[in-house]
């Protein structure tokens, strides 16, 4: 590694970093445009073009098809690797410059290397703070000098090193698009390698994956990145790298429809009109009303932006948990836009002493996760980096305001829904935690969603309800509930005044019983805020599991296994 000079350093703008990444999005928008016209050129002549020329021809245009589709993929993950340096650059460039500014503020002279000199005669103050000796107040110039000198040359040494990871990070993307793009083709299968995944246990899978080669499951990786990134049972790297092709594939996606023809947009807009009078009279109006045809457009494209935007940042590092000064990927262990589910690991978890899936409620959308992952994190920062902690969107949740969300989430089948992927999930979870204990919290509606996985064969050390809209779907009794743990742990917490209570229990209601009120359930305290005042009233239903309070601390005692801390009622 050569470590830049501070001359160097005064002329570097890593802002742009950031502008070449948005020139390499732009590009693989355009790229992706012409790939397409070659894909869709060579479907529409398979009926009329035919015989051996025509099978040599699409045989010797797929490669190049695919080697287009391959460098748009690469440019878009170069893009997001040139951002996370711009970043990272950014910040080392302004600590070298800092340590700089104090030394000329000083009088030191600086050498390009990042040797510091003192200044050529001490101040007259040093002088006479220094007993009215010249060579005590030398020394001490001398000894200054060689201060900045350490922290200067160790702020270039830094910079150079997070110079040095990017190139190699955006070289490795580029990398990935001239990789060879052959078909896999495991010892064990033949033909598709993941065709037969819907119908293997997991533990088939991990079988499967683990006889590959190293080249092989980086093959598999690039092929079936949806199935690799989303599929149970696939060791958990392997999914987090799929799942950066599979968000880079899904700003593509993006891009490709702010290009699509403005008829087709439209009539996007009219199928999402559920009631089909309505909606033939909204085709009918974008016809003859130039302002609302350009109002749905523009709302199209914004839309379009926005998740673009989005996506972009499930690609960026963010600020590790415990040390804030370090970036990390963020590990996404399951995007699936289609299905709005979206899974990602916050913390590390081979350090942690334990883990934690947190299945959140009521508002919850793919596009909003910021505010659960922040959840996480703020266990995982609260535990010292001693907890992991997944936040999990595994579909659609309930939504809308007020009564609205209230009669949403009255519906049982978003926890009907989603319950089997979790409980498929939480063998995965046991299959990687390996003897760390790992506990699930449901809160408000996830409640519902965990007690009916719980029900249907979930696999937990613990289990919390928090502020719970119920037990589970048809679950009104303990025998109930098929952990399948025979030792599982379940608690517990609403706090007084949550409106959660008055659907909570209901006879013949949609999400089973009460769980404050099953036995065997142990009831969490939720004592008092951060103010002092009681943790209670219609905010803390939230509040519980985001407000450092006496009942944050609880969950966290829990998660950890810290019995001495855990406060029940």
């Amino acid at each position: 590694m050569t470590l830049p000079d501070v001359a160097q350093v005064l002329t570097w703008r890593p802002e742009a970093l950031t502008e070449l990444a948005d020139e390499w999005d732009s590009a693989a928008a355009r790229l992706q445009a012409q790939a397409d016209t070659v894909d869709d050129t060579m479907a529409g002549t398979s009926g009329v073009f035919t015989g051996a020329g025509a099978g040599a021809a699409r045989h010797a245009i797929g490669p190049t098809a695919t080697g287009l589709h391959r460098m748009c993929r690469a440019l878009v993950l170069a893009g997001a690797e040139a951002r996370d340096a711009a970043d990272v650059i950014g910040r080392g460039r302004d600590r070298v410059l800092a340590v700089l500014a104090d030394a000329r503020a000083e009088g030191c002279p600086v050498a390009d290397d990042g040797t510091v000199g003192p200044p050529s005669e001490p101040s007259a103050l040093l002088v006479a703070c220094s007993g009215g000796s010249d060579s005590a107040a030398r020394a001490m110039l001398d000894e200054r000098a060689t201060e900045l000198t350490r922290v200067l040359k160790g702020a270039l040494s830094a910079l150079g090193a997070a110079d040095a990871e990017a190139a190699q990070a955006i070289d490795a993307a580029f990398d990935a698009a001239s990789a060879d793009p052959a078909a896999v083709r495991p010892a064990a299968a033949a033909g598709d390698p993941v065709a037969d995944w819907p119908q293997m246990s997991q533990d088939s899978i991990a079988g499967r994956i683990a006889a590959m080669s190293d080249a092989e499951r980086q093959r598999l990786i690039e092929q079936k990145p949806h199935e690799v990134g989303n599929t149970d049972g696939v060791p958990w790297d392997m999914r987090m790298a799929a799942n950066r092709i599979n968000i880079a594939n899904a700003i593509l996606d993006e891009h490709r429809s702010l290009d699509i023809p403005e008829e087709v947009t439209l009539r996007a807009a009219v199928v999402a009109v559920r009631d089909p009078a309505d909606a033939e009279r909204l085709w009918a109006t974008l016809h003859v009303d130039p302002e609302l045809r350009a109002a749905t457009i523009a709302a199209h494209d914004r839309n379009a932006r926005d998740r673009i935007e989005y996506y972009e940042s499930l690609l960026a590092d963010v600020p590790d948990a415990v040390d804030r000064d370090r970036r990390v990927p963020r590990q996404i262990l399951g995007f699936d836009p289609e299905r709005e589910s979206l899974i990602e690991l916050s913390g590390d978890l081979d350090r942690a002493h334990a883990l934690a899936v947190v299945v959140p409620g009521l508002n919850t959308t793919f596009d909003g996760s910021a505010d659960d992952v922040a959840t996480a994190r703020r266990f995982v920062a609260g535990s010292g980096g001693e907890v992991a902690v997944i936040s999990y969107l595994g579909g659609h949740f309930p939504t809308g305001e007020l009564l609205g969300g209230v009669k949403d989430a009255a519906d049982p089948h978003y926890a009907l829904q989603m319950a089997p992927r979790l409980v498929a999930f939480s063998e995965d979870v046991e299959r990687r935690a390996g003897a760390i204990p790992v506990t699930y919290l449901g809160h408000s509606y996830g409640g519902a969603i965990l007690g009916t996985a719980d029900e249907f064969g979930l696999t937990a050390d613990r289990v919390v309800y928090v502020e719970a809209a119920g037990a589970g779907v048809g679950v009104h009794d303990p025998s109930d509930w098929h952990d399948r743990n025979p030792a599982v742990l379940r608690f517990s917490m609403t706090a007084p005044g949550d409106p959660i209570e008055l659907v909570q229990g209901i006879r013949s209601g949609p999400h089973g019983a009460d769980p404050d009120e099953m036995p065997g359930v142990i009831r969490l305290d939720t004592g008092r805020r951060l103010t002092g005042a009681p943790m209670a009233g219609p905010s803390a239903h939230s509040d519980v599991i985001n407000e450092p309070s006496d009942a944050w601390h609880n969950l966290l005692a829990v998660i950890t296994g810290d019995r001495e801390h855990i406060r029940v009622k």
